[in-house]
């Protein structure tokens, strides 16, 4: 790859752990290969050769829970000891817009042009009906879905769920501070609730995967790794709890889903405590690959519209040349990651850190206490 495609090396950011950065690789991967296969011409084109293989990766390669279940991890990792009172919860609200809504927005600016471009080459049912104003609108307030409008690109429902689920704990959080140990049991009261009613009820009806209650279990379960990964025994007993709750969850109705999602957190669990996740794996283009992977998550999708257009504008439809296409959309989409991971996603992480940094000793981290988070 060349030097123009190459990310910034940075320090990992703190949790980021060689394994850490390694299972977000795996689950970009996975996301990318099931969009690459579920949406037309060039898998169906490609199907004489390839079908096999996208068949498997439609039907089975789904990564969004292992993203949530570290993203959960991550959060308290990086939230839990913040001191929440003042005004630290509006300070949060920018700057988590900052880092998460910049690049979303910008990937909105440059699926515009590809979906105008691909009208009337590629299937509408893969482009959706023409944007309109008040859909462009829902967007940009990260509303889209609860709206019902149909989104403009594949991952960016992602973003939405990921800003419902951060302002929830933030706010959790703020009023674990403000509200003192009596409220604190309260919100760990409501979690729990909110874990099973998710598991039991919410997470089994399609119609509330808008919302993050749909996906909160996971998110919940990554919360449960870090304390137990840093807490007491008590924090392990209530981690362990929550499996066996999965455990049931998944004997009540079966979701591949929930399986993936405890799969990842154990591995986790086992490759922080027993020291690997800290040096395996090395291989410098999984981590890079790590580092990219929100980036990749929001450009894999129009990058494959891009080049599905211009194959179709070629004729390029034979199984050698469709599967060719797929090859070439795949490695545009990671040279495109790298791209907007330097030039976009670091500078929006860094201002983010910079609104942190700017306010003041509510910012500052909070001296651990026992029950803390």
């Amino acid at each position: 790859m060349s030097a123009t495609l190459s990310p910034v090396i940075l320090p990992p950011a703190r949790g980021q752990s060689p394994f850490f950065l390694a299972l977000r690789a795996f689950a970009a991967l996975l996301i990318v290969w099931h969009h690459f296969a579920q949406y037309p011409p060039l898998a169906s084109w490609a199907a004489p050769w390839l079908g096999e293989v996208l068949g498997f990766f439609e039907r089975h390669a789904r990564g969004t829970q292992v993203f949530f279940v570290i993203g959960g991890y991550a959060a308290a990792l990086t939230m839990a000891q913040r001191d929440w009172r003042g005004a630290a919860f509006g300070s949060y609200l920018l700057e988590r817009y900052c880092r998460l809504g910049l690049p979303y927005l910008l990937t909105l600016l440059l699926v515009l042009p590809v979906l105008v471009l691909a009208r009337g080459w590629l299937p509408d049912e893969v482009l959706g009906a023409p944007p309109t104003l008040a859909q462009f609108a829902a967007h940009l307030l990260f509303l889209q879905d609860i709206l019902g409008y149909e989104a403009l690109s594949a991952g960016l429902w992602f973003v939405c769920i990921n800003l419902q689920f951060s302002l929830l704990y933030a706010l959790a959080l703020t009023v674990r501070d403000v509200g003192g140990a009596r409220w604190h049991w309260l919100g760990r009261l409501v979690a729990w609730g909110l874990a099973l009613m998710g598991l039991f009820h919410f997470n089994l009806d399609p119609a509330w995967d808008v919302w993050v209650l749909f996906f909160f279990p996971y998110f919940f379960l990554g919360i449960l790794l870090h304390h137990a990964l840093r807490g007491g025994r008590r924090e392990r007993l209530a981690f362990a709890l929550y499996l066996l709750v999965l455990v049931l969850a998944i004997g009540y109705a079966w979701r591949w889903r929930l399986v993936i999602a405890a799969v990842v957190a154990l591995a986790l669990l086992l490759a922080e405590r027993s020291g690997l996740a800290r040096n395996w794996p090395q291989a410098a283009w999984l981590r890079c690959l790590g580092e990219w992977s929100f980036s990749l998550f929001l450009l894999h999708f129009p990058v494959l519209l891009l080049v599905s257009t211009l194959w179709a504008m070629a004729g390029w439809s034979s199984p050698m040349a469709a599967s060719l296409g797929l090859l070439v959309a795949f490695a545009a989409s990671l040279g495109a990651a790298a791209l907007f991971y330097r030039w976009v996603e670091l500078p929006a992480a860094e201002l983010a850190r910079r609104l942190r940094r700017g306010g003041g000793s509510r910012w500052r981290l909070a001296a651990a206490s026992p029950g803390r988070g």
